[in-house]
């Protein structure tokens, strides 16, 4: 038997062993003649706007997935990625550093997602950094969308969206409440992490109101098996403001300003291991002003919703003489200022119900770098302006059978402000259908075509760097061109309660999709030179490398019946190069498993399996991965008459050592955090 083979062999049989030994504490769990307690919301009582017109997810022909503000409440969240980590389809990536967390869809990653927070687009240049600063504490809702999604959100939506809804004083009020307050205090032991929120908010007449902050300090993160990952000192502060007011016939305007400052000693690599020679501190803000105006008429025949915004993400790196060579600061940029104006119209024609969505979005990104004071050519200042219009329609043919078109139209330009290099200005048309069909109650199957396409950033066109005490180089490609990928999804998705006693509910969604990708924006060694200090480096430039094909499958499923609570989810993904066969960049096969069990009227646990295939597939060796499986354990405790909480959970119970697989091949193997013991002690007014 070869070595390949036998590498195949034992990888299965380590994934099966795997699979039964991680069911073993579910199944326990499961066994239990005691009742569990509802923890995931039912279908018809989650809005989603996958289709950019708000819908019930029950009804949604699309694969999406929602994580609500109870879920990350009820895993003593410290980031958004402990809960989104677990949807199908959605991986993290980047180490257990939270500035170094980047998520990714269906293998896309980076500029290839698109993310919003209260429809704002959180562009950014940075491939090492999170994207993504917020508290866990200010989100109401946290939607994603899977697969091709550029005719309907805009470039970048090669491999979805991930779309987050901060919280407002409607959201916290309880009916008839018209002042309220919450506060939070949460330790976790894997990082010596004390964590705070607060958050006020009230309604006066038509105007309501919301003010909330938070802070959280880290150190040293233990890591499975018990391995200090120094230097790692954090401290994060964050504040969100929102206001408001009813304006009368049905409209209502809303503004909001959220910052968040995030310092940190480490290295400039946030995902590096103790092993990167080049520490430094670091200073990350992200300021973001968002307005928007909803309204429409009471029938729902006709609605409007304009948004307006503008965010800022500044990373600040401080000089450090210390190190051999001594290291110099940066300061990098990237605003991104914009707008979009849709309405929907609601009309039957012959018979046949339309509900027409038309809209423009548009946006400016402008990047802006110096390193030592000076500009950075790394990431050279410049700025990309898109602007693009788009019509929906879906059209009720029967009451059982609907087709939606979508058509947008994009055109960008991006530039560079020296003028080194002429300006790139191209545009794309983008085109996404979908056939749902409803022939029972609650049971709905879908198909759907849809195009997406990304344009190259600044830096990817232009960066231009040439320093022989440089961790690498890099050479500028004005000639790169869009990426893109053609896509199609079937889907079936079911919900229903009752279905073997008066109260139980049952909730079903998969998904299998294939995509084909065109001028996959790549960075490839075109050189090496001699660093004084590291020996022969890389010389990096992007290109269009390569076309390739994914394929997968994504399946949820969820039973309840009275206040138990079982929930799977499951999703896997290949991706090849077409032209060499080569196995490119593929998150392995995931399953996660849920459980909770209200043991007493006012106590709640809950247990998780995260179980994860070997990745042995990859042709870039390096990113390979073992399999592995982690378990969480959470209590809850409700005294009864008392506006207090108190969750205690564990995370990572049996302290396994593992890596996340991730694209980076640098250093790949800084292990996740291992046994963490959580508290949250929180009382609401």
């Amino acid at each position: 038997m070869g070595a390949d083979t036998e590498q195949r062999t034992y990888s299965k049989r380590g994934n099966i062993s795997l699979l039964k030994t991680s069911l073993i504490p579910v199944a326990a769990l499961f066994a239990s003649t005691s009742v569990l307690a509802q923890t995931t919301p039912a279908p018809d009582d989650i809005v989603v706007v996958a289709t950019r017109v708000p819908e019930k997810l029950a009804d949604t022909a699309a694969p999406v997935s929602v994580v609500t503000a109870a879920q990350l409440e009820g895993r003593q969240a410290l980031s958004v990625f402990d809960a989104l980590r677990l949807q199908p389809g959605l991986n993290v990536g980047g180490g257990p550093r939270q500035q170094g967390e980047t998520p990714s869809i269906r293998g896309f990653t980076g500029r290839q997602i698109i993310i919003t927070v209260d429809g704002s687009r959180r562009n950014t240049t940075e491939t090492l950094r999170t994207p993504l600063f917020i508290d866990p504490s200010f989100v109401r809702q946290i939607e994603t969308l899977r697969g091709a999604s550029s005719a309907v959100h805009g470039a970048g939506g090669l491999g979805g969206v991930l779309a987050l809804e901060t919280i407002s004083a409607e959201s916290q009020l309880a009916e008839g409440q018209t002042v309220g307050a919450r506060a939070l205090a949460e330790y976790a032991s894997g990082a010596g992490a004390q964590r705070y929120a607060g958050q006020v908010y009230g309604r006066a007449g038509a105007i309501d109101a919301l003010f909330a902050v938070a802070s959280r300090d880290s150190g040293p993160i233990r890591q499975g098996g018990g391995v200090e990952l120094r230097p790692e000192d954090s401290n994060s502060k964050t504040w969100l403001a929102k206001v408001g007011v009813d304006l009368g016939g049905g409209f209502r305007l809303q503004g909001s300003q959220h910052y968040f400052a995030l310092d940190d000693f480490g290295p400039n690599n946030p995902q590096a291991d103790a092993a990167f020679p080049y520490m430094q501190a670091h200073r990350s803000t992200q300021d973001e002003s968002v307005v928007n105006l909803t309204g429409g008429d009471a029938a729902g025949k006709w609605s409007l919703k304009a948004t307006l915004y503008r965010t800022a993400l500044r990373v600040i790196t401080y000089d450090n003489p210390d190190t051999t060579p001594a290291l110099t600061g940066s300061n990098g940029l990237t605003r991104t200022t914009g707008g979009a104006l849709q309405s929907t119209l609601r009309f039957d024609v012959g018979g046949i119900a339309n509900t027409l969505t038309a809209g423009i979005d548009a946006y400016e990104e402008r990047d802006r770098s110096t390193s030592a004071g000076v500009g950075n050519s790394v990431t050279p200042d410049g700025k990309q302006t898109v602007i693009s219009g788009f019509a929906q329609n879906e059209v009720g043919l029967t009451p059982w059978l609907s087709l939606t078109p979508v058509l947008r139209w994009d055109q960008f330009k991006t530039s560079v402000d020296s003028g080194s290099s002429p300006d790139k200005t191209s545009d794309r048309v983008t085109f996404k259908g979908t056939a749902a069909v409803r022939p029972l109650a609650g049971l709905l199957a879908f198909a759907s075509y849809g195009e997406a396409f990304r344009a190259p950033t600044v830096s990817e066109l232009y960066q231009n760097y040439s320093v022989a005490t440089g961790f690498s180089n890099f050479r500028p490609n004005p000639a790169l061109r869009p990426e893109s990928a053609t896509e199609f999804n079937l889907g079936l998705a079911y919900a229903r309660s009752g279905l073997f006693a008066g109260k139980d509910r049952l909730q079903l969604r998969g998904t299998w999709f294939r995509s084909n990708v065109s001028d996959l924006i790549t960075s490839v060694t075109v050189g090496t030179y001699s660093n004084p200090f590291l020996g022969r480096r890389p010389i990096l430039q992007y290109q269009n490398v390569s076309r390739a094909r994914r394929n997968g499958v994504e399946a949820e499923l969820g039973y309840g019946i009275g206040a138990l609570d079982l929930s799977a989810a499951y999703s896997r993904v290949r991706s090849v190069d077409r032209d060499s066969g080569a196995n490119l960049f593929s998150p392995p096969d995931k399953l996660n498993l849920g459980a909770g069990l209200r043991i007493a009227p006012i106590a709640t646990v809950r247990w998780n399996t995260l179980v994860v295939w070997a990745q042995d597939y990859d042709s870039t060796v390096l990113r390979r991965r073992p399999a592995y499986s982690a378990h969480d354990a959470f209590v809850t405790l409700t005294p009864r008459h008392l506006p207090f909480r108190l969750d205690i959970g564990v995370t990572n119970l049996f302290d396994k050592r593992y890596a996340l697989y991730r694209n980076s091949t640098v250093y790949p193997d800084t292990y996740e955090e291992g046994r963490s013991v959580r508290m949250t002690l929180s009382a609401r007014y």
